[in-house]
């Protein structure tokens, strides 16, 4: 949500004021030691101390740890722009009474704090649900609403008590936009575990079918063993390179509330179908090795013969 445009507008023109308005870019804040940064905004033209950056952190407990991330933080923005930014502290759960005890009023807003920041940054504004609490009266202003949504953490309208408030009403509507995607992308996940999964399933029937048809003849099942395999293989390999060094791992479980997209079509099944060899049955070589000594009027060889009908006749009245 604090990436978009309006958003940013409403905190950059609280906390800079209408000079700031759609006068800044979202700026990448990965540092050069690997931290990363909510959000950084920063003025398309060169940042000054009348427009400087601004970092703004949302963050589940405020304790002096997290102050301390947040200094280095401010050092790379020095460090980058040479001008000490103005950092804003969106507080979810609760502040340490080490921070709380530093709070300070701001004329900047009566629903802000401040903390100390000397040599840092121009201002460090602190955000509570604390702060917020006296001034939740309709009309909300921008950024009391901005803050209200972000502390509530709710997922939907239906949880908020300000649902009518316009502010509140479009930080929904950006965050369902932001939510479609991250669903749409989840529902694609289920459809591709769905497919290996149903194939699987169908090489496994027919594993045992063979089983079941050839008997003591493993040639086909053996196939069907190795075609197995090299699915398998293939599967590993295909998602073990996307975006991971490591095999994939075993797939987890998937929330109840997230079905496969009811237009998908069904895909076709990789693994091949292996037809049966046409055997005969001992009782079927034993026909057609009389009918064969008929045919060509040779003298039965009942050596040759005893076998296969003893065999036959074990098959049929001995099981």
């Amino acid at each position: 949500m604090l990436q978009d445009p309006r958003i940013m507008n409403i905190i950059l023109t609280t906390l800079i004021g209408e000079n700031a308005k759609d006068h800044y870019v979202l700026t990448p804040c990965e540092w050069i030691d690997g931290r990363r940064s909510d959000m950084l905004y920063t003025p398309i033209a060169s940042p000054t101390d009348a427009l400087p950056p601004v970092i703004v952190e949302v963050q589940n407990v405020v304790d002096k740890y997290f102050i301390r991330r947040l200094i280095k933080y401010c050092g790379h923005i020095i460090d980058k722009y040479q001008v000490e930014p103005i950092a804003l502290t969106i507080c979810i759960h609760a502040a340490r009474r080490e921070i709380v005890d530093k709070l300070s009023d701001t004329p900047i807003a009566p629903y802000l704090k401040k903390l100390p920041c000397d040599s840092w940054a121009q201002s460090h504004f602190f955000l509570s649900e604390t702060t917020l609490s006296n001034f939740l009266q309709p009309p909300l202003p921008p950024m009391v609403a901005v803050g209200y949504v972000l502390v509530k953490q709710q997922v939907s309208l239906i949880g908020l008590e300000h649902r009518d408030d316009p502010t509140v009403q479009m930080m929904c509507e950006i965050a369902k936009t932001a939510l479609d995607h991250q669903i749409q992308h989840e529902v694609q996940t289920v459809d591709v575990l769905l497919d290996v999964c149903k194939h699987n399933r169908d090489h496994y029937k027919r594993m045992l079918e063979a089983l079941d048809e050839d008997g003591h003849d493993q040639k086909r099942l053996r196939q069907y063993v190795n075609d197995g395999i090299l699915y398998a293989e293939t599967c590993i390999l295909k998602y073990s390179t996307q975006g991971s060094s490591s095999l994939m791992p075993a797939p987890p479980d998937l929330p109840e509330s997230v079905l496969p997209s009811r237009d998908r079509n069904a895909s076709t099944n990789p693994l091949r179908r292996i037809n049966a060899e046409n055997r005969k049955t001992d009782l079927e070589w034993a026909n057609d090795f009389v009918e064969d000594c008929k045919a060509k009027k040779t003298k039965m060889n009942w050596k040759m013969s005893f076998l296969p009908f003893f065999w036959a006749f074990c098959f049929l009245f001995c099981r």
